[in-house]
């Protein structure tokens, strides 16, 4: 029985790039972790310094990125799942095709692999985007804090 080589290369490109994008992923999951524990430990800071100025203030703005970044985390952990669902079906609807001649289940594995790569794409773009949004955030509060500590010099 002779190997349909466009078969094959369909076969593998539907399993390489659920692959590959689930490691972008990971690699989203582990710097937005790293990000969320410094949040963290900016929150634990600010809570045993009752005296700094514009606590409260300060105390919202990171609890509002904390929220940003595990929104982002779950979004991310969606997206690696859906990615590692995708290329597990579609390994299996590759297989089934393979040692089944008339295989009408193959094709519904592979749509099912597709949709949910499509969730995943869905999710990482979700996950961006709130990775943008809390960039932002930061980027206002340390102005924020940039301009209280310069007025506070020059007065």
């Amino acid at each position: 029985m002779p190997i349909d080589t466009q078969n094959a290369f369909q076969l593998l490109t539907f399993i390489a790039a659920p692959a590959l994008l689930t490691n972008a992923s990971s690699v989203l999951v582990l710097s937005t972790s790293n990000r969320f524990a410094r949040a963290v430990d900016r929150t634990r800071t600010l809570a045993k310094t009752p005296e700094a100025p514009d606590r409260e203030r300060a105390l919202l703005r990171v609890a509002r990125r904390t929220l940003m970044l595990n929104r982002a985390l779950t979004s991310f952990y969606v997206a690696v799942a859906s990615f590692a669902i995708g290329t597990f079906s579609e390994l299996l609807g590759g297989g089934i095709a393979a040692l089944v001649s008339r295989g009408e289940i193959a094709p519904i594995i592979t749509e099912i692999g597709l949709f949910v790569a499509t969730v995943g794409t869905f999710a990482i773009a979700t996950g961006a985007a709130f990775l943008v949004a809390e960039t932002w955030d930061a980027y206002h509060g340390l102005r924020e804090e940039a301009h209280e500590l310069l007025a506070g010099t020059i007065v």
